[in-house]
């Protein structure tokens, strides 16, 4: 029979202290409190959480999993802290890891299209970056502007491009991460074919920390299409005749970027809270869609007619 020692917390955030000398730990009220309902999902959480830990670098990563496994703690991941799914809340007695200060973009490689970052920088920050070289990134969650890669990736977010571009998943290629043991191991490559071995990198993604704490991503970049990108809408009577408009468009040949649709009840709403005039009736429906370049939609025209 396993006999645990009874720790204080004060034993506990000096050694937690020691392991990680250049993290910012903060165990007062205030802090844990804006922290510990991530994305403000729940006001708050029962109990309450010993430590918020924002690490430095790796080495501050596997001193709070030295921690953890030392204290029998809990340990929850963050990044930008933006989500709505409570899937990183707090723990009452646990650690809320952040990696928001790992946030650098190493590289951008436009021969190999592929970009290596940390998981504190922000998707939206990635993409722009790639577009100062002429490529993109393509998933594009609705919190595109907030949330960070690694946040990305422990929810495998989605978003409207993924009609054309898939998830999170659809674009990464590999993955550093750090263990419960504090054991860092690469996963996956920086090419695209991977034919050989266990997939390992996509059982991370959609993980939510539950597998190990992810250091570093490798992610697909794609070159800018050429010409100019199309935006609209469409109306249809009912949601019924709407799928099948989207039928058609996925049958043509023709692969729009991005497609998005709405019943008459959420354009209704849409239109109260923007003050718009879109909704034709209970039953109308929207279609939003883009597509990447009116050249290829002039080719597919040509060809159909």
């Amino acid at each position: 029979m396993a006999v645990f020692t009874a720790y204080t917390n004060d034993q506990i955030i000096n050694f937690l202290k020691e392991k990680a000398p250049h993290a910012d730990i903060h165990i007062d009220d205030k802090i844990a409190a804006e922290h510990t309902a991530n994305g403000k999902a729940e006001d708050s959480i029962e109990g309450k959480i010993l430590a918020y830990v924002a690490a430095g670098d790796k080495e501050d990563i596997r001193g709070v999993l030295q921690t953890a496994q030392k204290f029998h703690l809990p340990i929850i991941p963050q990044t930008a802290d933006t989500s709505t799914v409570i899937g990183a809340d707090g723990i009452d007695g646990g650690i809320i890891l952040s990696l928001i200060k790992l946030n650098h973009i190493k590289e951008i490689n436009k021969d190999d299209s592929i970009a290596v970052i940390e998981p504190g920088v922000i998707n939206q920050d990635l993409d722009k970056a790639a577009r100062k070289q002429g490529m993109f990134y393509a998933p594009d969650p609705a919190s595109k502007p907030i949330s960070s890669l690694g946040g990305n990736i422990s929810t495998n977010a989605g978003g409207l491009s993924g009609v054309r571009y898939g998830a999170t998943k659809d674009s990464v290629l590999g993955l550093k991460v750090m263990l419960t043991n504090g054991k860092e191991i690469k996963l996956g490559t920086r090419t695209y074919k991977q034919a050989y071995g266990y997939d390992l990198t996509q059982l991370m993604i959609g993980s939510e920390g539950t597998l190990g704490i992810v250091t570093e991503i490798t992610v697909k970049l794609f070159p800018i299409p050429l010409g100019k990108t199309i935006t609209g809408i469409a109306f249809f009577d009912d949601m019924a005749k709407l799928a099948d408009g989207v039928k058609a468009i996925r049958n043509s040949g023709l692969y729009p970027s991005m497609l998005e649709a709405l019943d008459g009840k959420t354009v209704k709403a849409l239109d109260r809270y923007e003050e718009t005039n879109y909704a034709q009736s209970d039953k109308s429906s929207l279609l939003i869609f883009s597509i990447d370049s009116a050249s290829e939609l002039k080719l597919k025209l040509s060809k159909r007619f």
